[in-house]
Formats: C-alpha cells, sequence, structure tokens
C-alpha cells in the first residue's frame, strides 16, 4: 500500500498546484488522505483521477440540488466536484459478510463498480473498493450494527446523505430484487465513477449518462 502513496509534494507536481492546497483538498474531503504524523500522504489513483477531471471552480451544490440533478441525469462529468456534497465520504474496513448486511439494508444503495455492473457495464468484479451511499440515520448506527473500522484508506467507501434529503435519493434507487439490493441511480454511479484511478471507470460512466432516460 505504501509504494501507492504519494507525499503531498509528489501530489502537488502532478496536479500543478501547491503543496497546501493539496493539504486543503484533503483536508476538505475532495481528495483521501492518511496522515502519519505530522505528514500527509495520498493515494496516487485518486491524483490520477483528479488529473483527468476538470475540477472547475465554482461553488458546489447544496446536497439537496446534487440529487435533483443526479435524478435528472444532468450531471456535468468534467467537474465533479461541483456535486461533492452528494454525499460525505466516509471509509472503512469490514468483512464481506458485514459489507453484504450494509448494502441490503433499505438505507443503503450500492454504487461503484459493482452497480454498474449490474447496470450493464462490463467492468471486472471484485474491485479494491466497495461504494455505497447511505442515509445519516443508518449510519450513526453503522458500528452497532456490524464491525466497521474507519480507515482514511479502506476499501469500503460509505457516501452519507443528510436523512432530509435521503427520501429523494431513496426514490430514485434502482431496485435489483434477485440480488437483494438496490442500487444508486446511473448518474450517481457515474460521478463516483470519475473519482476512481481507473480509466476503465471513466468510459463506463460516460456510458451510464449517454443511456439514461
Amino acid at each position: 500500500m505504501a509504494s501507492d502513496l504519494l507525499s503531498l509534494a509528489d501530489a502537488s507536481a502532478l496536479l500543478g498546484v501547491s503543496p497546501e492546497r493539496v493539504r486543503q483538498l484533503v483536508v476538505a474531503g475532495d481528495l483521501p488522505g492518511v496522515r502519519f504524523g505530522n505528514a500527509w500522504a495520498v493515494p496516487r489513483d485518486s491524483i490520477d483521477a483528479r488529473r483527468h477531471v476538470s475540477n472547475r471552480r465554482g461553488r458546489p451544490l447544496s446536497a439537496r440540488s446534487a440529487w435533483e440533478s443526479i435524478a435528472s441525469g444532468a450531471v456535468d462529468l468534467s467537474n465533479v466536484s461541483r456535486y461533492r456534497n452528494r454525499g460525505e465520504v466516509h471509509r472503512y474496513e469490514m468483512s464481506a459478510a458485514d459489507l453484504a448486511f450494509v448494502s441490503g439494508d433499505d438505507g443503503a444503495l450500492v454504487s461503484g463498480a459493482a452497480a454498474a455492473i449490474d447496470l450493464g457495464e462490463l467492468l471486472q468484479a471484485g474491485g479494491a473498493e466497495s461504494d455505497l451511499y447511505v442515509s445519516a440515520s443508518l449510519h450513526d448506527e453503522l458500528r452497532s450494527l456490524v464491525a466497521a473500522v474507519p480507515d482514511q484508506l479502506g476499501g469500503v467507501v460509505l457516501r452519507v446523505v443528510p436523512d432530509d434529503v435521503w427520501s429523494l435519493v431513496d426514490g430514485v434507487a434502482v431496485d435489483q430484487t434477485e440480488a437483494g439490493v438496490r442500487l444508486a441511480p446511473r448518474a450517481a454511479v457515474a460521478l463516483d465513477l470519475m473519482e476512481s484511478g481507473d480509466p476503465r471507470h471513466w468510459v463506463a460512466a460516460e456510458n451510464l449518462i449517454e443511456a439514461h432516460d
């Protein structure tokens, strides 16, 4: 894992910004990062993803406005940071059984590569990360339900949505009755895929938007 991490100085050189700006992005939650004493490091794939996507300046949409755009399918994949308030990112490590339990809860929607595959995209199953949207209420109860260990580089990414917005999110879920889970809508899955460092995910994201009804 250490070989996949970059110092703030190395990340700043790749992004063409100052190390302090990279630190600000990490602290704001726009980039994942892990702290070693007084130093920060960021995953290489998150830098690759940010270099691919144009993060234009502009005030991010509120959680409700972001989800209204997602519900309509009208999202701009070249400006992913505009929709960052769609869910507050928390990372965990948990067992496959616990992940399956959370994924099947009424307060959760599966996203990321797993959802893209179920939506017809030809991606490889069993990637390094699992991506879910969860209601704030479910997140508050999480550690009393499963053995979820907070980890800034954890493989389970939970995007926590405020309870007063969850009814909107819940209303655009895609039912997968055979799998016993519900999926996030195509536009939300696409936004999540754009934050990956895998170019195949970027292509799948564009396909999902093009296929939106």
